[in-house]
């Protein structure tokens, strides 16, 4: 009998969109979800120069890389009890190291601090090449088998319904759905992880930048920090760790970052008493910083739109057309 080919149906997934002014004028583009091999990971290091913090890995100082390490207290680090067969917990515990001889799965880490109803901000730098069917950073609850797929290679966080995870292949996991989104990262990479308890939803940065919302409705849930490698000899490194209660202050900074245009520093725009600014920028400085291309599109300057900005908030002084209080950011 004569075999018939059954064309397979291509896989599909669900679009994200990507937050304001993310993504552009970028080098790359986060529509590629290939796992990268790990000799175009060595051989090829253009790909690290574009989405990597730093120079360094581009001039070969990955070694002695400790740009965006600039934290010394951690509120947090890495069980050494919880946690695969195949991850090693470095001494200081904010380093992990998975398949440091070989690898034959997936390995996973948990963080020691369990999150319930507060603020949370995270950052992960990727200290080591990243390739191969995955390496991923998220959350996930207690009920979650870290050594369950140690004999095989997946997309760990987000495989059940019990964890969340972003890929570096640019893939967000849940419940074994994969959705695309704009966050694809390599060696020297910093990803940052804000869980809002609160409003139970988690949002991802790349390099200090805002990449978007990628899950909500994690309200009542008891989470953990967690990150997952396939590759051999690949690491991760705890680079800051937050916490804080949900408050009106806080409230009032996000609705702040949203009012200023995202290119601008809120800080800066604003011009607070340096007091003020100072302790904003220590505790929340992932939140008020820019997180769009430093270059805006278009001909109009930086300097420019800067200026405009100015003038929309002296008009907005002189009118109370705004019921809200919030000032309208339309007109930057």
């Amino acid at each position: 009998m004569a075999s018939r080919n059954v064309a397979k149906k291509p896989r599909t997934f669900r679009r994200i969109n990507p937050a304001p002014g993310a993504g552009r004028n970028s080098d790359t583009s986060d529509d590629d979800t290939t796992p990268v091999t790990f000799s175009s990971a060595i051989m090829h290091p253009q790909g690290v120069r574009r989405e990597s913090f730093c120079d360094c890995y581009k001039h070969g100082r990955d070694a002695e890389c400790r740009c965006g390490e600039e934290d010394t207290d951690f509120e947090w680090d890495w069980d050494s009890v919880n946690k695969s067969t195949a991850t090693m917990v470095m001494a200081d515990k904010r380093e992990v190291k998975f398949h440091t001889d070989y690898s034959c799965g997936t390995a996973a880490a948990r963080g020691s601090q369990p999150m319930v109803d507060h603020q949370y901000y995270w950052e992960i730098k990727m200290s080591t090449p990243v390739y191969g069917t995955d390496m991923m950073v998220g959350v996930g609850t207690a009920h979650m088998s870290l050594d369950r797929h140690r004999h095989t290679f997946c997309s760990l966080l987000g495989k059940d319904g019990d964890s969340w995870g972003l890929s570096y292949t640019g893939l967000i996991y849940h419940k074994g759905e994969a959705t695309k989104f704009p966050g694809r990262f390599t060696q020297g990479s910093i990803i940052g992880v804000h869980l809002d308890m609160w409003r139970g939803t988690l949002t991802f940065y790349k390099n200090r930048k805002l990449l978007g919302t990628a899950y909500s409705g994690l309200t009542g849930k008891v989470l953990y920090p967690m990150v997952s490698s396939t590759a051999a000899r690949s690491g991760m490194k705890i680079v800051c760790c937050r916490s804080f209660k949900t408050s009106l202050q806080f409230m009032c900074c996000q609705v702040l970052r949203k009012s200023v245009p995202p290119n601008l520093d809120v800080g800066a725009v604003l011009r607070l008493p340096p007091g003020l600014c100072g302790f904003l920028l220590n505790n929340l400085d992932w939140l008020m910083r820019p997180y769009t291309p430093d270059r805006p599109s278009g001909k109009r300057s930086r300097r420019g739109i800067k200026r405009s900005w100015y003038s929309a908030m002296e008009e907005d002084q002189d009118t109370t057309s705004s019921s809200d209080g919030v000032l309208d950011t339309k007109s930057a």
